[in-house]
């Protein structure tokens, strides 16, 4: 069983699967406590990293809360591990989704630089939303730009490593391991 679990030698396990899974049912309590039932909430999630977090943290969720669910796609790493520094809109809300007067529930993976946040929650606000809450799983202590929006509720503060794991990735790989790795620093060859 030990093999079936190790991960690739260039990554290293930072957050385990039983540390993720109570931590997410700490942040369905904080969030059911902050929403109420008639703000007619909408869980709108970022793909692709926020997957699996979402799915995880909506089930912790209390069904008098009668979420709706909406789902949108933004880019700004690439294959890279560092942010582009512009946001992508890839595949937007679908158009049906009236978030006019509601309060709407951002769930994405990383809070890192912030822009891809702030690009968010200016569009929501554009289509409506009367209140936007901000839920990473991940954000960094350090960010680095000086972020001009703070997240609501978050799993994890963590440092400058790359993370990828529970749906975060490297260039499309590693989204399904269950717990939240970094990859190794390389090494640079010695002269």
């Amino acid at each position: 069983m030990a093999a079936a679990n190790a991960l690739p030698k260039t990554l290293v396990r930072r957050i385990g699967a039983e540390r993720i899974a109570e931590r997410i049912e700490a942040l369905g309590k904080e969030i059911a406590r902050a929403i109420r039932p008639n703000e007619r909430p909408v869980a709108v999630v970022v793909l692709q990293g926020a997957f699996v977090f979402a799915a995880d943290l909506l089930r912790r969720l209390p069904p008098r809360m009668n979420l709706e669910l909406g789902f949108l796609r933004c880019e700004s790493y690439g294959a890279s591990t560092k942010s582009k520094g512009r946001v992508m809109l890839l595949q937007d809300l679908d158009a049906s989704l009236d978030l006019r007067g509601r309060t709407v529930l951002l769930i994405d993976d990383i809070h890192d630089t912030g822009l891809t946040l702030e690009y968010l929650v200016a569009r929501l606000k554009k289509r409506g939303a009367k209140r936007i809450l901000v839920c990473v799983l991940l954000e960094r202590k350090k960010a680095p730009r000086a972020r001009r929006l703070k997240a609501d509720f978050r799993g994890f503060a963590v440092g400058p490593d790359f993370f990828v794991g529970y749906g975060l990735d490297h260039a499309g790989r590693h989204r399904n391991l269950p717990c939240l790795a970094a990859l190794k620093p390389k090494r640079s060859a010695k002269r």
